[in-house]
């Protein structure tokens, strides 16, 4: 009977013992082989081939590698332990549904992500609209991409809302259109006002002159004139130009005394 006693002790030590070194080659593994996705991924963000692809790109592939990488060395330290990878998978599996249950949103925005990754309706360094938020590109992640309005404030956008969205590209087209609309008394000379606004247009030197400046009449639904100041130029000189051509237009009617039309309303009395 002791002898059985004994023979059962050895038995449980020794599985004991087995089991502790099985638990210290997993968190080996785990130390060791994070280390290495982490090296792994820096020495490919290095290579030739991964500086060729677009910034965003970048950003994307490095995630999606950690992610990978960091969930093959979690499987083989739990593997080492001794849990089957039959039974691994099959509560990842379980887990699996629960879990995409509750991020429907996230996913969602991983969706959205590869989506804007495959398409490219836009890339770092452009600036966009998506009619509630404008600002430029600075970053593109998995699940979220970063803006910087023109006031500066970073915007963090889910990217399962930006890929259903009708985007605003700005920058896509390397020049862009700015029409100005003057409205004034039915009295002004069309002519006379149509020379002054070319002017301005010719006398700014971002303003292209290949498509040429244009000056055009319309009416409102008011009857008074509208003259429309059309231009185009670098998309990169947008802000520049649009405000530019407004105070030069504005200055050179009021040195012309053509000032602007204001709403006007007619009070008739009955005695």
């Amino acid at each position: 009977m002791l002898h059985d006693k004994v023979d059962l002790g050895a038995l449980v030590g020794g599985g004991l013992a087995e089991l502790a070194m099985k638990i210290v080659a997993a968190i080996l593994i785990l130390l060791v082989g994070l280390w290495l996705v982490r090296l792994l991924v820096k020495l490919i963000k290095k290579g030739k081939a991964f500086q060729k692809l677009a910034p965003e790109v970048q950003t994307f592939a490095a995630s999606a590698l950690k992610v990978l990488g960091y969930a093959l060395v979690i499987i083989m330290a739990i593997t080492t332990v001794g849990i089957p990878t039959a039974s691994i998978i099959a509560v990842l599996g379980s887990c699996g549904l629960t879990i995409g249950l509750a991020l429907q949103g996230s996913l969602a925005n991983l969706a959205g992500g590869i989506m804007l990754l495959v398409f490219r309706p836009f890339r770092v360094g452009d600036f966009i609209s998506d009619g509630a938020h404008d600002g430029t590109v600075k970053n593109i992640t998995l699940f979220y991409t970063t803006i910087a309005t023109a006031d500066n404030l970073q915007v963090t956008l889910p990217n399962g809302a930006l890929a259903n969205a009708a985007i605003k590209n700005l920058n896509a087209n390397d020049i862009r259109r700015l029409d100005i609309d003057v409205t004034l008394s039915p009295a002004a000379d069309k002519e006379k006002v149509c020379a002054l606004l070319l002017d301005c247009a010719k006398k700014n030197e971002l303003v292209l002159a290949d498509p040429a400046p244009e000056a055009l009449v319309t009416v409102t639904d008011g009857g008074l004139p509208t003259f429309k100041l059309r231009t185009w130029f670098k998309s990169g000189d947008y802000w520049t130009v649009y405000f530019g051509l407004n105070e030069a237009v504005q200055k050179t009617l009021t040195e012309n005394n053509l000032p602007l039309a204001h709403a006007q309303v007619d009070l008739h009395t009955d005695k």
